[in-house]
Formats: C-alpha cells, sequence, structure tokens
C-alpha cells in the first residue's frame, strides 16, 4: 500500500466518523427538541384540563344547588299570599324532601339565597319567616 493511499484512508474514516457524529448530534437536538415540545403540549394541555374541570365542576355544583331548590318549590310548595312558614321549617322540610328525592342538600345560607330568588310567587323574607308559601300536607 502507498504511504499517500495509507494517510487518505485514516483521513477518510476521521472524516467519516466526523460526519456521523454531526449527524448524531442533529438527530440527537431533534429527538430533544421533539420531547420538549411534547413535554410543552402534555402541560398545556393538563392545564386546559384542570381549569375547565374547575369551571365545569362549579356550573354542575350550581346547577345542582339550583335544581334541588327548584323542585322543592314546585313540588313541596302552595303559594298562598297569606301563609307564611318560619325559616327553620322551610328549611327543614326541604332538608327531608332531598333526603327522600336524593336531591342535593345545600346549606342554610345557600337554601335562603337561592329560594329568595324563586318566582311565581316571589317569597319575602320577613322577620324569620317566608311570606307567600304553605306547605303541601304528605
Amino acid at each position: 500500500m502507498d504511504p499517500s493511499e495509507q494517510i487518505t484512508n485514516p483521513e477518510k474514516k476521521i472524516k467519516t466518523l466526523e460526519q456521523e457524529l454531526n449527524d448524531l448530534r442533529q438527530g440527537l437536538t431533534a429527538v430533544q427538541d421533539y420531547y420538549c415540545e411534547l413535554d410543552r403540549l402534555s402541560k398545556t394541555q393538563e392545564a386546559a384540563e384542570n381549569f375547565e374541570q374547575e369551571i365545569v365542576r362549579i356550573l354542575v355544583d350550581d346547577e345542582r344547588e339550583f335544581d334541588g331548590i327548584w323542585q322543592f318549590h314546585e313540588e313541596m310548595l302552595i303559594a298562598d299570599p297569606s301563609a307564611s312558614i318560619p325559616c327553620d321549617k322551610m328549611y327543614d322540610a326541604f332538608v327531608q324532601y332531598c333526603k327522600k328525592t336524593s336531591h342535593y342538600v345545600v346549606e342554610l345560607p345557600a337554601f335562603e339565597f337561592i329560594f329568595a330568588r324563586m318566582e311565581n310567587p316571589h317569597p319575602l323574607l320577613k322577620k324569620g319567616k317566608w311570606k307567600g308559601y304553605r306547605l303541601k300536607k304528605n
């Protein structure tokens, strides 16, 4: 083998190895970019899911609270302008209704807040009594 060939063969091998190393570095960079993007997207998706879950949970809870009070209003009360029901008796009747019908029982302040906004007729809270309604007989 000619001495010039001996020099070029190792040089060719080194050049080839350098090119392969460069290709591997580029491939590694592409893989790193891909995984960084996956990580970013998964965190973004997780944050969006958490946000959506919180919003949906609040809306579902609000709907569930309103639904129980609305059903109680429709099924257990009779509009009577001359009648009144003490607050504690009204709330106790609501709790018993929810237990029988598997509706969600809300705390007293939430019940009073939502119930005060019912219509047909609109209830009035005066001196610890709800005016305008009487309870149906069971």
